[in-house]
């Protein structure tokens, strides 16, 4: 089955290479002056659009938004209008919910929530962000198999394959982090409102 191992190396190639080309922007890049909702919406649409997913995710709104503040998940908008820091919270929020439920995106989040620590939060996770993409964007595709140093290999055999890979891969992920989050922030957070990083 060489054209359906050729297919999917293809296919992980391509998404490297959009992984490789996407970037968050850095806090200073982030509009200075505060926004009104609607502003909000249409910047964290124009940074995130390359990690939707065709035509099933559901854009930000500002009933999502509010949800978050009401949850306490980032800071309330100080008369109506949104800060940087506001628009850090939201796009560190927004990427996370691909994979995490909120409740555990709030217990990552940290507690005082004022300009600095968000400035700190953001830039870090956009450090950490870049690291990871440069990690993935750095395996070898080879021989119908993703590699890494040592020898190890993931295949990508057949659509599938790379597809069962890539879930197995989401959800170990996921599971080390609400491992993470258990050992580190043992307190249960507020009830999370069903939103589970499967919607928005």
């Amino acid at each position: 089955m060489p054209g359906t191992r050729d297919t999917a190396a293809q296919r992980l190639r391509e998404w490297l290479r959009g992984l490789e080309a996407f970037d968050l922007p850095d806090w200073d890049e982030l509009p200075q002056l505060d926004l009104y909702m609607d502003q909000v919406i249409l910047l964290l649409k124009r940074y995130l659009a390359p990690l939707g997913r065709s035509g099933e995710e559901k854009a930000i709104t500002a009933s999502i938004i509010n949800n978050y503040v009401r949850m306490k998940v980032m800071p309330p908008p100080v008369k109506k209008r949104y800060s940087r820091a506001h628009l850090a919270y939201l796009i560190i929020i927004c990427v996370l919910k691909q994979s995490l439920s909120i409740s555990c995106i709030q217990r990552m989040l940290p507690a005082n929530q004022g300009e600095e620590a968000a400035r700190a939060l953001y830039a870090d996770f956009v450090r950490q962000y870049r690291s990871s993409a440069r990690f993935l964007c750095s395996l070898p595709v080879e021989g119908g198999a993703l590699s890494v140093e040592g020898g190890a290999r993931l295949p990508l055999e057949g659509e599938s394959g790379l597809l069962v890979t890539s879930a197995i891969l989401s959800t170990l992920s996921k599971s080390l982090t609400e491992f993470l989050l258990q050992e580190e922030f043992p307190e249960e957070p507020p009830e999370d409102d069903g939103d589970d990083g499967d919607e928005d």
